[in-house]
């Protein structure tokens, strides 16, 4: 998930049907493409086995803002996960909460931070192994989760709010239950594994985002952001006041 302008709280003051007030509502739709996040397993119980992950996520945003400084925002919406060439997943279900605060406000500079939660349960379609497809017949699925924390600062320029944030990322995959049934590839012949993927953690933890923001008439906004080093992701969101 993508971190956000760490302004974003104190940068619409008006709404389309509301003027200034101490609480508002903002509603939106992001895309989100996480192209690469390096896993390596949880327990380390035989050779290292290091996997790269992509995750694609579609969702409806809504945030509670108080007083232009705290926005509680939550995300409603569909993820499909791939895991190297091996695992191929379909859209499934996926949300999101999380809180903003900007703690430091000084004329057009902002300093703040942010935390949220987004899980996914993915059902994978099949299995490459060797080069070959194995259909999932049973009912197999991959949990990821993301737990994540960022710092930042943004300075404002007539419409334009670049910003800059540093973040933490705790992020794991683990594969359920523990035998999963399987079709053979060409065949009917229906048969189980549970030569299943181990648990796996992200790799690297800390990382960078680089993005700004766009805000009309102080009431609607658009904002890109790309993310580095512990994942690297694009985001792409615009939010309406109300």
């Amino acid at each position: 998930m993508f971190s956000g302008n760490p302004a974003d709280p104190a940068l619409m003051e008006k709404g389309i049907l509301s003027k200034i007030s101490c609480v508002s509502f903002r509603v939106g739709f992001m895309a989100d493409w996480m192209y690469k996040q390096r896993f390596q397993e949880e327990f380390l119980i035989r050779e290292v086995v290091h996997t790269k992950n992509q995750l694609i996520t579609y969702a409806g945003m809504a945030t509670l803002n108080f007083i232009k400084r705290l926005d509680l925002y939550g995300y409603l919406g569909g993820s499909r996960m791939q895991v190297d060439e091996q695992i191929f997943a379909k859209d499934a279900f996926s949300w999101c909460v999380g809180s903003k605060l900007v703690f430091l406000k000084h004329k057009n500079f902002f300093l703040g931070a942010d935390v949220k939660y987004f899980e996914t349960d993915q059902k994978p379609k099949y299995f490459v192994v060797e080069h070959l497809p194995y259909n999932i017949v049973g009912e197999f699925r991959a949990r990821y989760f993301e737990a994540q924390g960022a710092l930042g600062m943004g300075y404002r320029y007539s419409i334009f709010v670049p910003y800059i944030n540093a973040t933490y990322i705790y992020t794991h995959i683990s594969h359920f239950p523990s035998e999963v049934a399987i079709r053979f590839p060409d065949e009917d012949l229906v048969g189980s594994t549970d030569d299943l993927p181990p648990s796996m953690i992200c790799r690297k933890k800390w990382g960078m985002t680089l993005g700004f923001s766009l805000i009309d008439a102080s009431k609607a906004s658009l904002a890109f952001e790309w993310r580095v080093f512990n994942q690297n992701g694009i985001n792409v969101n615009g939010e309406l006041r109300f």
